[in-house]
């Protein structure tokens, strides 16, 4: 969903950018009648054709398949686990991903060289690993959708997580995700929400916003609004306000999102995915979308502001760790991923992102400040109402980019 993708942290000099979600950027897709895009939905088979084709036509001039170089061997780590004590690991992560004292510990522990090199989107993943065939790194961490979309490239190595001795340690709800639900090519490394941030010093308890449908009918204390620039979290959201949900197939429920992005539009404030933590913590935007790691650090620097998990449908979304088909170092990537397997190896990380663990145990070891913040470890309350981020059609995803247009114009 998308990772550290706005400014970590003041303490990791935000690093990673608005660019860098979990979701595929906003096209340059041809404005035109909303109403007649979504009725094209409905139209015979011809037409979907054509879609296709022009999807496939585009597709060199952004790296897609037809660039696609040669894959490396995609079984060639489905061998047994066998510990790494020496060699390299080439690792191809997000910005803030791999802290320095993590990298010196798994070093001395192993006795593993590292060596990092970082993207800001996922779609950079990909088209590196297109140029390549999935050759020049070991390690990569691509979000959920982007590990099923990698293995169908052939570009992500099989190894099978379950035979990794560490794999038991695992929360049981990051087992088996939709995206690789045989668990062949990947682990969890990161969850992250998003979700709304409210300032509550200065809007009444009565005031305050529980979902989406109140996030898009704003009261009058909350002041112009903070927006993230990003169209699938924002269609999403207007999907979630008006009884649907992501990935819809019935024009109307893109219709009935539209309608309201539309009316929504004077109550935006700044609509932007870079500096979200420094508006709301200092009071510039009293209400916003977020995502949880900007959340904390708001929260960090303003202790009034308050995460809320919408009542319609928190999104959530995971970052992994995988192999790549043409890594050539394969051991010590299985080590590597066992080791972050290992609660007490892994929890810098989770400080440096401000994220809760995805690992039994793993949450015990924060810090109590942590802890206490609901966007690093959520209720179980707040839990249930959020929904794993999936990855939409093409076809339908063009409709998300028409109604993103519309709204940023």
């Amino acid at each position: 969903m998308k990772s550290l993708q706005s400014s970590v942290s003041a303490s990791a000099s935000a690093t990673a950018t608005a660019s860098a979600t979990a979701t595929p950027p906003v096209k340059n897709a041809p404005r035109h009648s909303l109403r007649s895009a979504f009725a094209s939905l409905l139209r015979p088979l011809a037409a979907a054709a054509s879609v296709v084709a022009l999807a496939l036509s585009c597709s060199a001039c952004s790296g897609g398949v037809s660039d696609v170089a040669a894959a490396g061997n995609t079984t060639a780590g489905l061998g047994p686990y066998v510990e790494a004590t020496s060699g390299e690991l080439h690792i191809y992560t997000w910005a803030g991903y791999m802290p320095d004292d993590v990298i010196d510990a798994f070093e001395q522990s192993t006795g593993i060289t590292v060596t990092v090199d970082t993207f800001d989107s996922n779609e950079a993943l990909e088209a590196k690993l297109q140029s390549t065939g999935g050759a020049g790194y070991d390690i990569v961490m691509p979000s959920d959708y982007m590990v099923e979309q990698l293995a169908q490239e052939g570009l992500l190595m099989q190894f099978d997580a379950t035979s990794l001795p560490n794999y038991n340690n695992i929360k049981e709800e990051f087992r088996k995700p939709y995206y690789d639900p045989q668990n062949l090519y990947s682990i969890p490394y990161i969850v992250s929400y998003t979700g709304i941030v409210y300032d509550s010093a200065s809007i009444p308890a009565a005031d305050a916003p529980t979902s989406w449908a109140d996030f898009f009918h704003p009261k009058a204390s909350w002041g112009k609004l903070q927006v993230l620039n990003d169209q699938i979290e924002t269609v999403n959201a207007a999907l979630r306000a008006t009884g649907s949900d992501q990935c819809p197939t019935d024009p109307r429920d893109y219709q009935n999102a539209s309608d309201l992005l539309e009316s929504f539009k004077p109550s935006v404030g700044v609509l932007s995915s870079e500096g979200v933590a420094d508006r709301l913590a200092s009071g510039e935007q009293k209400v916003g979308m977020a995502w949880s790691y900007d959340a904390y650090q708001a929260i960090s620097a303003n202790p009034d502001l308050r995460f809320v998990f919408p009542t319609d449908g928190a999104n959530m979304f995971v970052d992994n760790a995988a192999i790549a088909s043409g890594a050539q170092n394969i051991d010590q990537a299985k080590t590597f991923l066992n080791w972050m397997l290992d609660p007490a190896n892994k929890t810098a990380v989770e400080q440096n992102a401000g994220a809760g663990s995805v690992l039994i145990g793993g949450d015990d070891l924060l810090p109590d400040d942590m802890r206490s913040v609901n966007v690093v470890v959520p209720s179980d309350e707040e839990l249930s109402h959020a929904i794993m981020e999936k990855h939409c059609s093409n076809k339908l995803n063009d409709n998300y980019t028409q109604m993103f247009e519309d709204f940023r114009s």
